[in-house]
């Protein structure tokens, strides 16, 4: 007997070596966003070596369309989360606005397609449904006991096409581990308000002759208009609440979020003025605080030159004022012009880095414990075009990747630890030299 079990227990242990050392690489995933016409939207994925170095392994077809250059080259989702991992890298989730063209105002419902990831990274399409709503383009994901929760924000909405049906709002889908997604029960969907249509107010809704001319500040159509559109949806580090950041209005929505995915009625914080399109992106740090870009800070004018900036918060999470938030700063500058997508180092969380889309550059923050924050570098590397961003850590290293939407790469980073500065290493091509957005890493 004591023999059979030392033979059960060898092979198990010999079973599951083999599995983790599969995993000491990881992998890098970048999305195409094209458009059905273009050869549809495509998921990259890069092989990343332990030194953070990428090779390309593998291409394939999430089944859908893109948006193209819906919004605009280098940043054609407004948005962060369009390409997410879950917790244990198992599954991955993609957008697919189905738009039918560059600058069409069409009424396709969006879909969202999921993968399963292989110990090497590659992946394997298990599911695509309809999203909920129109121009899906950001997704959160929370494990649970039995698979996994998943919420998609839908940024558009009818506004002056009422045939498009629904607004703005986010869906949520249950999600099984052969990475189906199922509809949640009821209580999983909720409106999200962008801002007048009716050319009303200021700042607020692109009222007609404010803004220049351009796709970018359509308003009240399908697909949104950049400046009001929401832009992120994600939970929370506990799984206890979703957060939703407006653009339009800016706003922060906080939900609260049930026993089995459900979520209840959100706190709307908005700020106290202008009531510019500012809040975009955010991540969080180890203690749990909110870490938000601000495209054009507190100015009040738009679009307003080398005036990005982050805020922190800290957010309420029990009691009757659950889901209000304390700003910690405020408006910290950059120097940049439209920081919008964030990321923290992964090992210790003491370093923020924001790219700034338009003015091509990456910033640097150092997050203080009590999730304070102080600008290290206004310029801590340069960019092309730069959107999202991914960081990971292995073995007491971290790497940072960095979407460069304009010559279609994946730049990479690797952290120094005693300082956050950033060591460049080599970039990696193959994404279209515009309209490509959606990274995740592990």
């Amino acid at each position: 007997m004591a023999r059979s079990m030392t033979k059960l227990l060898m092979c198990a242990l010999f079973c599951w070596l083999p599995a983790a050392a599969a995993w000491a690489d990881g992998a890098v995933y970048a999305m195409t966003n094209a458009l059905n016409k273009d050869g549809g939207n495509q998921i990259l994925v890069f092989h990343r070596a332990g030194d953070g170095s990428l090779t390309l392994m593998q291409k394939i077809a999430t089944g859908g369309g893109g948006s193209g250059l819906q919004l605009s080259p280098p940043d054609s989702l407004g948005s962060l989360g369009a390409l997410m991992l879950d917790e244990e890298h198992h599954r991955l989730f993609a957008v697919n606005t189905e738009t039918l063209a560059a600058n069409s105002h069409d009424c396709q419902e969006g879909t969202i397609t999921s993968f399963l990831v292989a110990r090497d990274g590659s992946l394997t399409v298990a599911d695509r449904v309809m999203s909920g709503g129109l121009f899906p383009n950001s997704l959160t994901v929370k494990s649970t006991k039995d698979a996994a929760i998943l919420y998609v924000l839908n940024a558009g909405g009818p506004g002056l096409s009422p045939a498009c049906g629904t607004g703005p709002n986010i869906t949520g889908f249950s999600v099984d581990r052969a990475g189906r997604l199922g509809s949640l029960a009821r209580y999983s969907m909720s409106a999200i308000n962008p801002g007048p249509t009716t050319g009303t107010g200021s700042g607020v809704n692109c009222p007609p002759g404010e803004f220049s001319p351009t796709a970018s500040f359509y308003c009240g159509l399908n697909p949104p208009a950049f400046v009001r559109s929401p832009a992120q949806v994600g939970f929370t580090p506990d799984g206890d609440q979703l957060i939703v950041t407006v653009k339009g209005t800016n706003s922060i929505y906080v939900f609260p979020v049930g026993q089995h995915g459900t979520i209840g009625s959100p706190t709307v914080t908005q700020a106290l003025g202008p009531a510019l399109p500012t809040y975009f992106g955010f991540a969080f740090d180890r203690h749990e605080h909110l870490i938000l870009t601000e495209p054009f800070g507190s100015s009040t004018s738009i679009p307003a030159p080398n005036a990005g900036a982050v805020s922190s918060f800290a957010i309420k999470e029990a009691g009757s004022k659950a889901g209000t938030l304390r700003q910690i700063s405020a408006s910290i500058g950059d120097g940049g012009t439209a920081a919008c997508w964030v990321a923290l180092d992964p090992i210790k969380g003491r370093y923020a880095y924001v790219s700034n889309n338009l003015s091509n550059t990456l910033s640097s923050y150092s997050v203080a414990a009590n999730g304070k924050l102080t600008l290290l570098a206004a310029n801590a590397a340069a960019a092309n075009g730069p959107n999202d961003l991914a960081a990971v850590g292995e073995r007491g290293t971290s790497f940072l990747y960095v979407l460069d939407a304009s010559d279609g790469t994946v730049a990479a980073f690797q952290i120094n630890p005693r300082d956050g500065s950033l060591i460049s290493l080599p970039a990696v091509g193959g994404l279209p030299s515009a309209g490509a957005a959606g990274l995740a890493a592990y």
